[in-house]
Order: structure tokens, then C-alpha cells, then sequence
């Protein structure tokens, strides 16, 4: 037994050094032990290379914004652990994560001792999601897939409402290298005869969706076909907005505060998995109570400003897509503004693709550093995969901020980016200070 909420979670992430398993018969064995939690609340299941943590920040605010109770699970966390089991927008408390690790921890011992093997970090901590949503009952639980779809901890799950919001390449050693094949990964969470939505998807991938969606007899809404976004001029350089339209429904001047394109195509993806599943299960819903939730929605590192003086942004740009996203995003909403970037990230990932969006930023200093995670790449390696000459390098990333945040120039930007754990603990040590 664990006596402490830190005993607790040192244990969970010993787990973390096993890697992801890909699989589910360990998930569909502790389900079966736990008497099925899973099956016991109304969810709505999530994947997509981009754009999982923005749209259930959207769907977590409007459920808000009309009284409904929302539960959701994420990952990974930015600032505390806990976030990645959250009701209402709050990170349960250390107690639960406590109780719940006391509860799996036997369990754990069991499956151990089987031909299935021990249970990862993110089995571990999805198994204590369903146990503790299916005893709290929220109205609804938005499930973020962790990685892929078909073979995910989450995919025990027979959800009200499957949404899948982008595809793109990343995870390709595990995925597959061609959209197809991991659009068909992701394809794994549509299940016989529930409701799909689509967000922004290109063709390749969507006809494999269409595909298996098709198999199943799923009905499937499309983003530029069932639903649709104008985007319209915002207020100020910091908002984005927009006009939703479907064939019956029209609701006008949209405001997020998420910038870029793709946060309005990931907020009509909500808005429109939203409405189905409302209609599907018979919740009230108004377009006032919709535009509040919207303006309310917010979701950390996703081109965050933390402070104007200088202006700083922090933005988890971790893939091809995402980089691309956000040198979009940059171009459209701050132009002509030189930059100053810090650049952190995992050795997965396709750097030379991210570096040939960072070499598109015509005014851009580019400063790279390191930080302490599994699989992080060093500096070195950094200006390889990215093929871009530096002109800071930084062993220290803490040290880097404080020097780079004195060299920009008050019509300057201070862009960080990179890994989203990059990311985590810079948003800790600048919120601390």
C-alpha cells in the first residue's frame, strides 16, 4: 500500500521505462477485473495526430457553459500530473490519484505474474481513468487517445460519439510511414454504428476512414462537407473568428483566443461533435451558452503568450504538421516581426521536415538547447536533423531564456517551441517567476 500521493506516483511512473506496448488484451484483462468501468458513462473517444488537447478544451467549455458535468482525460500534463484526470477543467486531487494507484496496484502484481506481462505507465493511468470516471459519473467523458487509435489503452472503450481531428505523420516507427496506413491506426476507435466526425483531413487519409467507417455502418460528418468555417478579421492579433455553418444551423462571430487557422478548424470540429452528441443523447444546448463557452476555452502551450513585455509565446510544436500550423499561424497574425526562437525536442521526431518550416521564417534567430527527458536530442543532433546554423547554443535552457529574453527588442517575439515536456517545464519556471 502506498501511504503517500508521491510513493503513488513514483510507482506509476517507474512504469514509464517499459515504452508503449501496443495492444489491448491487458486493458481488456484489468477491465474484466475491474467489472467493466468503461462501459459505465457516456464518452465521446478522440484521436488525431494534432489538435486532440485543443479540441477537448473546446468540448470540455461548451458542455460548461450549459451546467453539464465533463470529465476528460489527457495527456501529457503540462503542469501537474494530475490534469490528466480532469472533472470540469480541474485536475482531480493528490488523494484520489492516491486511492486509485492502491486499487490498480494489486491488480498490477496479478497481471504481472501472466503470459500478458506487466502494464505500461499509460495502461497504469488509463486504467485508474475508467475506474474513477465510471464511480464519479460526469454527464460526459471525453477520451484523448494516447497514441494512434487501433491498438491505444483507451480503445476498450464503445463510445456515444468517435471524432478524429487530424491526420499527419508522426510516431511513424510505431504508426506506419504513409497517411494511409496511419489513418487506418486511427481508424481503430470507430466502432459499429456510433456517429463519426471528421475534422480537417486530407484525401489519402480520409478515404481510409470513409472506408472503415463505411464497414461499420457509422454515420460520418465531414469538415468542408457537412460542416463548414469562415473565418472572418478578429478583434486584435490575439483572438480568432469565425462563422460556423452546417445545411440547418448557422451561428456567426465565433471568438477563441487559441490563434492560427487550425485552432478554428479544430473549434468547429468540436462545435459540430458537440451538437451530434447533444442531439444524440437529448442534452439542451443555445447559441448564447455556445459563443460563452467558446470564449472561455483555453488550452496551455498552444501558442500561449505568457508575457507582452517582451512578447514571449510558448507553443508545443512537436511535429511536421504542428510546426506548420504554427509558422502559418506566425505569418498570419505577426508579420514582419523578427523572431527569436528556442528550440528543444525529442530524437523521434522528423526533424528535417520541422527544419524546413523553422528555415521559412525569413526573420528568425534560431537558438537550440537541451533538457532532461528520455530520448531527448542533443544539441548536436538537433542541428543535423534540422540542417539549421544556429546562432545560439544552449546546454542550459534556463540560462538561454534569460539571455535571449534581454536581446528582444520591444517589436520582437520570443518564440518557444518544440517538445510539449519541452514545454512543460519552461511554462513551470516562467509561471514561477
Amino acid at each position: 500500500m502506498f501511504k503517500t500521493y508521491e510513493e503513488a506516483l513514483a510507482w506509476i511512473h517507474t512504469r514509464r521505462g517499459m515504452g508503449p506496448k501496443p495492444g489491448i488484451r491487458r486493458m481488456e484483462w484489468m477491465m474484466e477485473k475491474l467489472n467493466h468501468p468503461q462501459q459505465k458513462f457516456k464518452s465521446i473517444h478522440i484521436a488525431g495526430t494534432n489538435g486532440k488537447g485543443s479540441t477537448v478544451a473546446y468540448l470540455t467549455a461548451l458542455f460548461q457553459a450549459h451546467d453539464y458535468s465533463v470529465g476528460s482525460f489527457t495527456s501529457p500534463h503540462i503542469m501537474k500530473f494530475n490534469e490528466r484526470i480532469s472533472v470540469n477543467g480541474q485536475p482531480i486531487a493528490d488523494e484520489d490519484i492516491l486511492a486509485l494507484a492502491n486499487r490498480i496496484q494489486p491488480l498490477y502484481d496479478e497481471i504481472a505474474q501472466t503470459e500478458l506481462g506487466g502494464l505500461t505507465e499509460f495502461e497504469v493511468i488509463t486504467s485508474m481513468m475508467f475506474l474513477y470516471f465510471s464511480e464519479v459519473q460526469p454527464d460526459v467523458v471525453l477520451l484523448e487517445v494516447g497514441l494512434g487509435g487501433l491498438f491505444d489503452s483507451t480503445n476498450v472503450v464503445t463510445p456515444n460519439l468517435s471524432l478524429i481531428t487530424t491526420i499527419g505523420l508522426d510516431h511513424i516507427k510505431i504508426l506506419g510511414n504513409t497517411m494511409e496506413a496511419i489513418a487506418f491506426q486511427k481508424a481503430g476507435i470507430i466502432k459499429k454504428g456510433v456517429p463519426v466526425v471528421l475534422g480537417n483531413i486530407g484525401p489519402a487519409a480520409k478515404s481510409v476512414l470513409l472506408d472503415i467507417a463505411n464497414q461499420h455502418h457509422s454515420k460520418v460528418a465531414e469538415y468542408h462537407v457537412d460542416f463548414r468555417a469562415q473565418s472572418k478579421p478578429s478583434v486584435d492579433a490575439f483572438h480568432e473568428r469565425f462563422d460556423y455553418q452546417t445545411d440547418d444551423c448557422l451561428i456567426e462571430d465565433i471568438t477563441i483566443s487559441l490563434m492560427g487557422q487550425h485552432q478554428v478548424d479544430n473549434a468547429t470540429t468540436a462545435l459540430h461533435a458537440f451538437r451530434v452528441f447533444c442531439r444524440q443523447n437529448e442534452f439542451a444546448y443555445d447559441e448564447e451558452s455556445i459563443k460563452l463557452g467558446f470564449e472561455r476555452a483555453f488550452w496551455p502551450v498552444r501558442m500561449e503568450v505568457v508575457s507582452h513585455s517582451p512578447l514571449t509565446i510558448l507553443d508545443g510544436a512537436h511535429n511536421e504538421p504542428a510546426m506548420e500550423a504554427l509558422v502559418n499561424a506566425l505569418e498570419t497574425h505577426f508579420p514582419n516581426r523578427r523572431l527569436h526562437i528556442l528550440y528543444a525536442s525529442l530524437t523521434t521526431k522528423e526533424l528535417d521536415k520541422i527544419g524546413e518550416w523553422l528555415n521559412k521564417l525569413p526573420q528568425a534567430s534560431i537558438h537550440l538547447t537541451t533538457f532532461d527527458f528520455d530520448q531527448v536530442a542533443s544539441i548536436e543532433e538537433l542541428k543535423k536533423g534540422l540542417g539549421i546554423e544556429a546562432v545560439g547554443e544552449h546546454g542550459n535552457w534556463q540560462e538561454a531564456i534569460q539571455t535571449i529574453s534581454k536581446a528582444v527588442g520591444e517589436q520582437d517575439i520570443f518564440l518557444i517551441t518544440g517538445s510539449l515536456y519541452f514545454l512543460s517545464e519552461v511554462r513551470h519556471f516562467l509561471l514561477e517567476k
